[in-house]
């Protein structure tokens, strides 16, 4: 069966009309636009061209970048323009160092959006670079690509640049698990502290008590031990028999 040019260039049209007509989310700021991205700026990404059909050497260097901290995180807006899963704003992310949209790899997307809104808006994207990542992409040659895909399979890609030319190191992407050890740290030698200064009250009370079991009451004396015990208990303080507070005590009951 043959086709006429005709019928194939309408073809064409209609297919390509349909998939706007379903473009249904975008990342913004996104590759090849100028300000908020529309319906008709939404591309479909696939294994072959993960930017859609956006020219990348034409448009890297005059599309708005997002930086990307020290740390390898950067932040996007994706925008859906329908809701349910069509609409879908929770994506994947791929992220090609080299900015020539030939050498993607995964990235982490660590706050995604939802994956079946129930209405239009827009939610802020999270992504980490990979280790190591050092974006080479540009003129400026700091620019990574990265394409996202939605779960209905719409999205673009969006320029990144480090700043300074610095990569991605481990001890960068480890910081997030440093800072809540140290943390921890600082809090249990807080505790520690803490409980060395109530053990040496609770000591210093103990001592005290001798110089004043001489003038006690029987009933005197043996409230007094019973609130050092419910001390030493509650401090978790193990005083060994021999101590100067158990002799203390003993002093009270034979008095």
């Amino acid at each position: 069966m043959f086709f006429s040019k005709t019928f194939i260039a309408t073809a064409a049209l209609c297919l390509s009309l349909s998939l706007q007509a379903n473009a249904h989310a975008a990342v913004a700021p996104a590759l090849g636009v100028k300000g908020t991205p529309v319906r008709n700026d939404v591309q479909r990404p696939s294994k072959n061209s993960e930017c859609g059909n956006v020219n990348i050497a034409q448009t890297i260097d005059t599309s708005t970048a997002v930086q990307a901290a020290g740390n390898g995180t950067f932040a996007a807006t994706i925008i859906n323009f329908n809701a349910g899963v069509d609409g879908s704003r929770q994506v994947t992310a791929l992220v090609d160092p080299t900015g020539t949209g030939k050498s993607f790899v995964s990235a982490d997307v660590l706050q995604n959006g939802d994956k079946n809104p129930s209405n239009t808006g827009s939610q802020q994207l999270v992504v980490q670079l990979p280790s190591n990542t050092k974006c080479s992409g540009g003129a400026s040659k700091d620019k990574c690509l990265v394409s996202f895909t939605t779960v209905s399979g719409f999205g673009n890609c969006v320029v990144v640049q480090q700043a300074g030319g610095s990569s991605v190191s481990d001890s960068n992407t480890n910081a997030s698990t440093a800072a809540p050890a140290a943390s921890t740290s600082a809090a249990v030698s807080a505790t520690k502290a803490t409980a060395t200064a109530a053990g040496q009250t609770a000591t210093q009370a103990s001592q005290g008590a001798q110089s004043t079991t001489g003038s006690l009451t029987a009933a005197e004396k043996a409230e007094l031990e019973k609130l050092l015990k419910e001390l030493e208990n509650k401090l978790g303080i193990r005083e060994e028999r021999g101590s100067r507070a158990a002799r203390t005590v003993r002093y009270a009951k034979d008095a």
